[in-house]
């Protein structure tokens, strides 16, 4: 027969259970393999790359400069009070 455990003993002696230890994943470093010279002139074309294109985007956002011939164009023909309508049919031909 099973004893029956009181509500009052139940909870003035909770069990204790041995918890396993936490494991940690360890990761090895693997050893260094040398570089193909296939591989190496393929990061070079790669490190090229993102030069030019971060020299590309800092064009890009770069301040407009008054020297932009399509400003200057655009800015000629919205002064340009007589025949505007005119210029911009010519221009959206």
């Amino acid at each position: 027969m099973k004893k029956k455990v009181s509500r009052a003993a139940a909870k003035a002696a909770p069990r204790k259970t041995k918890k396993a230890p936490v494991r940690r994943l360890t990761l090895k470093a693997a050893p260094a393999e040398a570089m193909t010279p296939d591989e190496v002139a393929h990061l070079e074309t790669l490190v090229k790359r993102f030069e030019d294109s971060e020299k590309a985007w800092q064009r890009m956002t770069a301040p407009i400069d008054d020297a932009d011939p399509w400003t200057q164009v655009e800015e000629h023909l919205l002064k340009a009070d007589k025949d505007s309508e005119r210029s911009w049919k010519y221009f959206s031909k």
